[in-house]
This record gives C-alpha cells, sequence and structure tokens, in this order.
C-alpha cells in the first residue's frame, strides 16, 4: 500500500499544478487574482462582450447625452393620528363620539432629472415632490336628547370656564416639500429582471397648521365662535436615504415594478400654539431630534424606444405609500397637563402616481 501511494503522489501533484496553470492562464498573470476589479474584466473578456456581468439596463440612447427628464402627477391622501378636534359628551360627561378632519385626495407633483455617469453606466438622480393637502371639519352636539349633548375642546389649550361648546370647524392644511439626491446603478440580473440599488442625500420640508373654531349656534345656522385654536407643526429635516428600485419585464416592453427606500433624518421640530377668545394663551416649544422614514412603490410601467434608439420614452402607473413616523405632535395643554405627542401617531401619503420620462 506504500509503494502505491509513493507512486500516485507525484501524479496528484502535477494534476493541480497543471490545473493551477490552466486557472491561471485564464485571468492572466497571479497578480491579476489579487485585484477584484481585474478578475471582474478578465471573466468578462471571458464570457464576451454580451455576457458582461450584471450588464447595464439604464436607457442608454445612440449619441445622446444620457440624461432623463420625469414628470410626476400625484394624486395622494393624507392620513394622520391626532386630528381630532372635538368629544362629543352627555350633559353628564360621558363620550359618545369623537370628530376628526375629513380626508380627501390632493393633487401634487414631482419632477426629476437624472444623469447616466461614464463611469460603468452609475447615474445620478435629483428630483423634487410638491404636495399641499387641505381638510376640514364641521360639528354640531346633538339635540334630539333631553338635555342635548355639548362638545368639548381635545386640542390645545383647555378652556376651564367653559364645560362644553355647541359647534365647531376645523380646518387642518398640510405642505410637503422633498427633495432627493441619490446615486445607483441598474442592471440586469437576468434577461427580464432589474435593480436599482441606490444610497444618497434627503431633505425634507413639512409644515402643518389646525385651526379650529369653538362656539354656539346662530338662527342662520352659523357659528358664533366663542373661542379659538390655532396650531402650527413645522418640521425641517435631512438625512441618509437608501433604497432599491426592480422591474420585472414580461412582453411589449411591459413591465411591474416594486421600489423600496428607508431614510432616517435629523431637522428642527417647532411647535406653536395659540389660543384666543373665552381664554387667550400662547405656548411654542422647538427641538432637534432624528426620525425615520419609509417609502413603498408598486405599479405597472411601459418603455419605448424610437428613432432608431436615439430617444427613449417611459410611463408608469402606480401606488405609493410614504409614512413619516412620530410626525402627530400637536400640543396640548391645561393647567395640570402638558403634551405635544397627543396620540404618538405618524403621517402618511398614500395615492395613485403617474410617472413619465423622456431619454435623449
Amino acid at each position: 500500500m506504500q509503494w502505491n501511494l509513493k507512486k500516485v503522489w507525484p501524479a496528484i501533484a502535477a494534476s493541480m499544478l497543471l490545473a493551477t496553470s490552466f486557472t491561471y492562464a485564464d485571468f492572466g498573470d497571479s497578480s491579476s487574482l489579487r485585484n477584484i476589479e481585474n478578475r471582474l474584466n478578465s471573466l468578462e473578456q471571458r464570457r464576451g462582450v454580451n455576457g458582461m456581468i450584471n450588464p447595464p439596463a439604464m436607457p442608454l440612447t445612440r449619441n445622446g447625452w444620457d440624461f432623463q427628464i420625469s414628470a410626476d402627477a400625484l394624486l395622494w391622501q393624507l392620513f394622520e393620528d391626532g386630528l381630532s378636534y372635538a368629544v362629543e359628551t352627555t350633559s353628564t360627561g360621558i363620550p359618545v363620539g369623537a370628530d376628526a378632519v375629513k380626508s380627501k385626495y390632493n393633487w401634487g407633483f414631482r419632477v426629476g432629472l437624472d444623469w447616466t455617469l461614464p463611469h460603468d453606466n452609475w447615474d445620478i438622480d435629483l428630483s423634487w415632490t410638491h404636495l399641499i393637502s387641505n381638510r376640514h371639519g364641521n360639528s354640531t352636539a346633538s339635540t334630539s336628547e333631553a338635555t342635548p349633548n355639548v362638545l368639548v375642546k381635545v386640542q390645545g389649550y383647555a378652556n376651564l370656564a367653559t364645560v362644553g361648546y355647541k359647534a365647531a370647524n376645523s380646518k387642518y392644511r398640510n405642505r410637503l416639500d422633498q427633495i432627493d439626491l441619490n446615486m445607483g446603478r441598474e442592471f440586469f440580473i437576468s434577461k427580464w429582471v432589474t435593480l436599482r440599488p441606490f444610497f444618497g442625500l434627503r431633505a425634507d420640508w413639512l409644515r402643518q397648521t389646525l385651526s379650529t373654531s369653538y362656539g354656539s349656534i346662530a338662527a342662520s345656522g352659523s357659528l358664533i365662535p366663542n373661542q379659538s385654536t390655532n396650531q402650527s407643526n413645522k418640521w425641517w429635516g435631512i438625512g441618509i436615504e437608501s433604497g432599491l428600485n426592480t422591474q420585472w419585464s414580461f412582453c411589449n416592453g411591459f413591465s411591474i415594478y416594486g421600489n423600496v427606500a428607508t431614510a432616517i433624518e435629523y431637522g428642527l421640530q417647532k411647535l406653536l400654539l395659540n389660543e384666543s377668545g373665552n381664554a387667550n394663551a400662547s405656548f411654542s416649544r422647538s427641538y432637534h431630534i432624528c426620525r425615520p422614514i419609509l417609502d413603498l412603490q408598486l405599479g405597472l410601467g411601459w418603455d419605448y424606444n424610437f428613432c432608431e434608439d436615439n430617444f427613449h420614452f417611459a410611463l408608469k402607473l402606480g401606488w405609493e405609500n410614504h409614512v413619516y413616523f412620530d410626525q402627530s405632535r400637536f400640543l396640548s395643554y391645561n393647567i395640570t397637563n402638558y403634551s405635544d405627542n397627543t396620540s404618538g401617531g405618524s403621517l402618511t401619503y398614500q395615492g395613485w402616481t403617474l410617472h413619465a420620462c423622456f431619454d435623449f
């Protein structure tokens, strides 16, 4: 047995040396193995020009400038915890219902500019999102009972001199301005699937106001205000964002896309409360804090190249969700209690987005 092994070992060693030499010959000299970029270049050359590793999928036009301009029409609905402005109670103080401003869809827009870099087809994307949402609420206490109900304030400064009101009108306004600057690379992982991982910076400006009037009802049915509560909640933040865009093509330029992104922003929160009427008060607070954000998108897309691939056009229709965590910070204050987080909830935008882009 030992004599047989002595004969076999030289053959095994020679085979291993031969295999190693073939491997080095495929990649070039041994020094290239220590450089991942050279190894990838060697592998791409072995596979050929059309078989490169993760070929770029960003639309590239012939003899173009590799720019892309885009415009989105947004039809979004806003939801936020803590927008109740009155609680209806019986004369004995038992709550029977809460009133909040009503939600509705509002139009907004998003515009963007993208440039594909010469280096490995990385791209830099800059976009601006703008949306203004307005919501209203009107409430009247029930008079069907033997002892009519009343409305009690739940926003702002508690007016201890008045037990309740007969009616209330509330207006809520929200303005969003968002700027994204990120860098990514869109590439094929199969013939029909592309990915675009990206990272960058994001800045948000959120301005919210909630104004409510409380009082009695005139003979004409209009509100006679006895107390007014005006609140503002302003947020400005900047931070790092990262995400992944995916596209799943099937036929004739049509595809399904699904995107996800997250951001953590460090910013300034400014809160202001003003009361006028039976009781007058003013209170404000500002502080710095970090807040997380989550974005989700899902929809159907269509791509088309024309003029001998000199131009590219695309359309997308999808549904988006954007969650700003812990943005419900309207103030509530009375003699014994103060809170700037009456609900501890989040601000959410959701709705339809129609996207169009043009590459040249």
